[in-house]
Order: structure tokens, then C-alpha cells, then sequence
């Protein structure tokens, strides 16, 4: 039986393996879901994200937990959201490099990124 990841990535516009990665998890578009399978990029499918207000990002964390994601790679996240995906059990990792959700991917998946920590959390807006 094969073995699937699903992996959030925060995206500008409308998302997708190609989209712009979002800077700041709680202000992006959208969030593409990239499915990997044994290991490898297999698809991806997009959630949209509503508009931004204080202490909203909860609400997407819970719609991304619902999707079956099991790990997120963001460049900015705030104290909320990652509070919330550790409380779910859901890792994240940090990447300010990467310029699509495809390259974020497979720099996780080849071990070329560290999990999130205090001084990559944004500190307020």
C-alpha cells in the first residue's frame, strides 16, 4: 500500500505546484496541498484561505487538519498558528528559500529543511 504525505504550503493567487510561496502564513491567498506518495511529488490540490483578521489563522489550521495534512513548510508564521498545529500534532517546518510549493517539497523531502523555532516566528503585525 503506498504511503502518503499531505504537506500545506501557504501560496500567493491561486495557488499550485508553480505558485508564488507566500511570505506570512495567515496572509496568503491560498494553500496548496502537495500529496507525496513513497516519497515523492504525486499532485496537489488547493484550499483558499479567507480574509485575514486577528486570531483567524485558527480557523485555517483546523480546515488544513481537517484536509489530512500532516506537515506545513512556511517562511512567517505567528505564535497562534503554530501553537495550534503543535496541538494538533501537525509539524512545521521552515523555508524562506524555496519559490514554489513544488521546490519547498522536495527540499523537505530531501532533509534540507529544519522545523520551525522561536526566532523564525513572526513576532506580531
Amino acid at each position: 500500500m503506498p504511503r502518503t504525505l499531505h504537506i500545506a504550503v501557504p501560496t500567493e493567487g491561486e495557488g499550485g505546484l508553480e505558485a508564488p510561496r507566500s511570505a506570512h502564513f495567515g496572509r496568503a491567498d491560498s494553500f496548496t496541498v502537495v500529496d507525496v506518495v513513497d516519497g515523492a511529488v504525486a499532485s496537489a490540490s488547493v484550499l483558499v484561505n479567507g480574509p485575514h483578521e486577528h486570531g483567524g489563522c485558527g480557523a485555517i489550521v483546523q480546515r488544513l487538519a481537517a484536509a489530512g495534512v500532516g506537515a506545513v513548510i512556511a517562511g512567517g508564521m505567528g505564535g497562534g498558528p503554530r501553537s495550534a498545529f503543535a496541538a494538533a500534532g501537525i509539524p512545521v517546518y521552515f523555508d524562506a528559500v524555496s519559490r514554489t510549493p513544488r521546490e519547498a517539497v522536495e527540499a523537505y523531502l530531501a532533509g534540507a529543511r529544519e522545523s520551525f523555532r522561536d526566532d523564525h516566528q513572526c513576532a506580531g503585525h
